[in-house]
């Protein structure tokens, strides 16, 4: 078992289930290459892969939310919004200062614990709230 590997609850959507699990996934092999000091070359594709990734999940979940009348869309899409600015800003940050250990530490602790966290109260709850509208 890996030492970055998150554990978290499974919702009653499976695409997000597996969109968590990849994002998880794609976490841990950026923590690895990062901790066995492999070059900026080697790091930058799977940064720019997560951000397209969460890109792409967040923008499946909002549509869900949407389709299925979500009541509290705006509270989920605006922690979205957030993560996305976040995540950008971190990737800029590093791009430019190349710190190995400060792209770690993030990594590590915001995103991982952030993971957790939202899967365990928002998704958790969007997931159950869709799966009764679609006749789960």
């Amino acid at each position: 078992m890996s030492q970055y590997r998150l554990a978290f609850p499974e919702v009653a959507v499976d695409f997000m289930n597996q969109d968590h699990h990849e994002f998880a996934a794609l976490r841990e092999k950026l923590l690895a290459v990062i901790a066995a000091g492999t070059a900026a070359s080697g790091i930058e594709p799977l940064l720019a892969e997560l951000h397209s990734h969460t890109v792409r999940h967040f923008a499946d979940e909002e549509k869900l939310m949407q389709d299925t009348g979500f009541p509290v869309y705006p509270v989920h899409k605006g922690e979205h919004d957030s993560v996305l600015a976040d995540m950008a800003a971190r990737i800029a940050e590093w791009r430019q200062t190349g710190d190995h250990g400060a792209l770690q530490v993030w990594l590590e602790h915001a995103v991982g614990d952030w993971l957790v966290a939202h899967i365990a109260s928002m998704d958790t709850v969007t997931a159950r709230f869709a799966a009764g509208k679609q006749g789960r």
